[in-house]
């Protein structure tokens, strides 16, 4: 069974779609949110990069998805001086969830950003970056090095097994 074709969401903002119904996920991920900004402020603290890299991985689609990159974004932005030069937000999910109805929701992710503060430096580029990475995360899907910090919310009980990283394990 090929994972990446048979699970998915229900795309869209319709009644039965995955936007629509995931009041308990974001219940789950509001619960933990305190532990989730305190970690990464220390990830970011204990390195300082120029550009902090940031992966959701199973990101699905909807409301969920970008209000944690907010959150996380705010936590960068306002409580650590000086903040990160570049944010860089790299998206996962499998190659069906729906990413279209999250980039259409880009525009006010960022209008939100610039009316907090906590996007843009003089002159009013933009300092965060999002971007989808399709493909299953039990192979590699970001480059090496690419990510200094890595969040997963309600997709890890997908996983039917642990993944082995050194054979002592």
């Amino acid at each position: 069974m090929n994972v990446e074709e048979v699970f998915h969401m229900n795309g869209g903002d319709g009644a039965n779609s995955y936007a629509k119904n995931s009041h308990f996920q974001k219940k789950a991920s509001e619960m933990v949110k305190h532990i989730t900004i305190q970690t990464i402020q220390q990830a970011y603290l204990s390195i300082r990069p120029n550009s902090f890299g940031i992966a959701d991985l199973g990101c699905s689609s909807g409301p969920n998805t970008l209000s944690i990159v907010t959150d996380l974004v705010e936590a960068l932005a306002r409580e650590i001086t000086p903040p990160p030069a570049e944010i860089r937000v790299c998206l996962n999910d499998l190659p069906t969830n729906d990413f279209n109805s999250i980039f259409r929701s880009l525009p006010e992710l960022y209008r939100q950003l610039r009316k907090a503060g906590t996007d843009g430096v003089a002159g009013g580029s933009s300092t965060v970056f999002v971007s989808a990475h399709p493909g299953s995360f039990y192979g590699r899907v970001f480059p090496t090095s690419s990510l200094q910090f890595v969040y997963s919310s309600y997709s890890l009980h997908w996983l039917s097994r642990v993944r082995v990283m050194q054979k002592s394990s």
